[in-house]
Parts: structure tokens; C-alpha cells; sequence
């Protein structure tokens, strides 16, 4: 793969990036999901610094992945308990069989 430079602007600053071909729109997507995070907190907190603005923008998007995360460990379990049980039934069946 080659990487190329994009450049995104977050929080009306140029930033540049180097990626890969197959990474450029997620990357893009990011940097879109971290300004529009970012010009939501400025426009609420107007005097507040870029740093604490760029602070509190990674640990709303921290809290979010990590509730997402436990979301879909959830699920995960949800789904997996009654396909594991299927399964051992499946099996028992199948070892009464032979």
C-alpha cells in the first residue's frame, strides 16, 4: 500500500496526515466526528482554551467508545449464550446417536 498526505482542518486549524489509500476515508471521518465534537463544546464554552476544549472532546469521544464497547460485549453475550447452549445440545445429541 502507499500512503498519501491529506489534509483535514479541526477546530478551523490545518492538520496533516499521512496514510494509507485504504485508511483515507476513515481518517477523514474522524477528523470531521473530532471538529464537529470540538465546534459543539467551543460553541457552549466560548472563552474556553483549545486545549481544554481538545481535552474534553477526547474524553467525550473516550466515554463514548468505551460504552459502546461494553454495548457490544453485552450483545455479544446475549447472542453467544443461546448458540452455546444449541451447541451442547447439538452435541449430546449427537454422542447419544452414535
Amino acid at each position: 500500500m502507499s500512503q498519501q498526505k491529506i489534509s483535514v482542518r479541526i477546530l478551523n486549524k490545518e492538520y496533516q496526515f499521512a496514510c494509507e489509500d485504504d485508511e483515507r476515508a476513515s481518517l477523514i471521518a474522524a477528523a470531521d466526528s473530532l471538529d464537529k465534537a470540538m465546534q459543539s463544546i467551543k460553541s457552549r464554552n466560548s472563552t474556553m482554551s483549545s486545549d481544554k476544549i481538545t481535552l474534553m472532546a477526547a474524553m467525550n469521544i473516550a466515554h463514548d467508545l468505551i460504552k459502546a464497547q461494553q454495548l457490544l460485549a453485552q450483545h455479544d453475550s446475549e447472542i453467544l449464550s443461546p448458540i452455546k447452549k444449541l451447541n451442547d445440545k447439538l452435541e449430546q445429541a449427537l454422542s447419544q446417536s452414535v
